[in-house]
């Protein structure tokens, strides 16, 4: 409940009309990848191509709108997650700009040992919770 408007003016709207005190749901549309591009991606039409994944997401969020009436935001954006992830078919192609460069490491974190990253349980409800989420990545 609360927060800002980031810049938004739709938000900043509904903040001066209704107050700050509602829950929020954050849907995004992607970055075009170029500053100067933002305000007509993000205020212009949808393109045909995003037809196929939008209508999933719109049908989505109708089905389980009543999670967001429980309060039970979690259980809806899961929800939204598994369905984007069940019913598209990846095509190999990546809306997301390129990833930045690591930053580099001062010298004392360089001579640091690395440690070994903890091992997660591969069997169990939880196991089987984090194969489903995540794909059974890592």
């Amino acid at each position: 409940v609360g927060g800002g408007s980031g810049g938004h003016n739709g938000i900043r709207s509904l903040d001066d009309h209704v107050g700050k005190a509602y829950r929020r749901v954050r849907v995004g549309v992607g970055h075009p990848g170029v500053k100067e591009m933002v305000h007509g991606h993000v205020l212009g039409d949808f393109a045909k191509a995003d037809r196929e994944w939008l209508e999933v997401l719109l049908d989505t969020i109708a089905d389980d709108a009543g999670l967001l009436a429980k309060g039970d935001d979690n259980s809806f954006m899961n929800r939204i997650t598994l369905a984007l992830r069940e019913k598209l078919t990846p095509t190999g192609d990546d809306d997301r700009p390129p990833p930045k460069a690591p930053k580099a490491q001062s010298h004392i974190r360089q001579a640091r040992p690395q440690q070994a990253p903890a091992k997660l349980p591969e069997t169990g409800p939880m196991a089987a919770m984090l194969k489903k989420l995540f794909g059974g990545k890592g």
